[in-house]
């Protein structure tokens, strides 16, 4: 895998939308948080613009992503936000000019179909976390600032507040991390962007979806072989996905870990759930493309490299 070199104060960050738009003064926001981060942020022109539930076209969002990796004067790309619409310019990227362009690519939701793309076509870490718009609190920007201003492991993970990881299964698991949101992981399954689990530890957050929706989903991500192939699944936040009342009487969705019980025990992989990554807030900035380690039995997750180097 190739690893993008670290950030240091000073250094010139792209702020792309290449999903939804967001206000003027979400973008403002977004931009002092950066230069606040000791960073100077270079605003593209998606920035700024809207096309319905989009930012711009797929053409203008393509560009914006090739050119933030094309200009040698930009050192990181920050995403604005997520929404809707990176699966869209898939076809549109020039992977063979950003594998040669490695750059820090900080975002998390929409943008797992980046992730994805760009961990497995051009071999290069990304880091999935806070983007320019989203709260940063102090464990937040810790994590975020570790991740892409060093060049050391994380190493053991620990939830916001030391909250307890939990565990599903036993043993331990150690891979490449790869994932993000089971949306995106599904929407790209039948192409040839799916996500590959293959000896790998995956990742999965989801955010205001029906528990029945989120069986359905990692049904899909069964069907498809994902959870035979990988090595290890970490359950991060699944924020406001709650239980659908149904018409007859007393009905309702089955509890989510139900869902997960029913859906992954079978597999007989370690698992790690409670994993306070995705949309909630504080979040960690996840480095993918690298190793880490689960252990079901001490309830442990360690990321054993860096995601950038210096």
């Amino acid at each position: 895998m190739i690893k993008p070199k670290m950030l240091k104060a000073g250094d010139r960050v792209a702020i792309i939308a290449p999903a939804s738009a967001t206000d003027l003064e979400s973008v403002k926001k977004g931009e002092m948080q950066i230069r606040d981060l000791g960073l100077n942020p270079v605003m593209f022109p998606t920035c700024y613009t809207n096309y319905g539930h989009l930012a711009a076209t797929d053409e203008e969002r393509a560009k914006d992503v090739n050119d933030a990796f094309r200009d040698e004067s930009i050192n990181g790309i920050i995403c604005l936000r997520g929404g809707y619409g990176t699966p869209r310019i898939l076809n549109m990227l020039d992977y063979e000019m950003i594998r040669s362009n490695p750059k820090v690519f900080v975002g998390f939701s929409d943008i797992t179909a980046l992730h994805m793309v760009f961990n497995q076509i051009c071999k290069m870490v990304t880091f999935h976390g806070p983007m320019a718009t989203s709260s940063l609190p102090q464990y937040s920007r810790e994590s975020l600032v570790k991740n892409i201003f060093t060049a050391d492991p994380v190493g053991l993970y620990f939830n916001p507040n030391n909250e307890q990881l939990e565990s599903l299964c036993t043993g331990k698991g150690e891979g490449m991390l790869t994932g993000g949101n089971l949306s995106l992981l599904v929407s790209t399954l039948g192409s040839k962007y799916e996500v590959d689990t293959k000896g790998k530890i995956l990742f999965i957050e989801e955010v205001g979806e029906h528990i029945y929706k989120i069986d359905n989903m990692l049904t899909s991500l069964a069907l498809a072989g994902k959870f035979n192939d990988c090595l290890g699944i970490i359950l991060g936040t699944f924020e406001g996905c709650e239980r659908e009342k149904k018409a007859y009487e007393g009905g309702l969705d089955l509890t989510l870990m139900e869902v997960i019980e029913n859906t992954l025990l079978k597999f007989n992989k370690p698992i790690i759930y409670n994993f306070k990554a995705g949309h909630n807030s504080p979040q960690p900035t996840l480095p993918l493309g690298t190793n880490v380690i689960i252990d079901a039995d001490l309830k442990q997750v360690t990321f054993t490299e860096s995601g950038a180097c210096s």
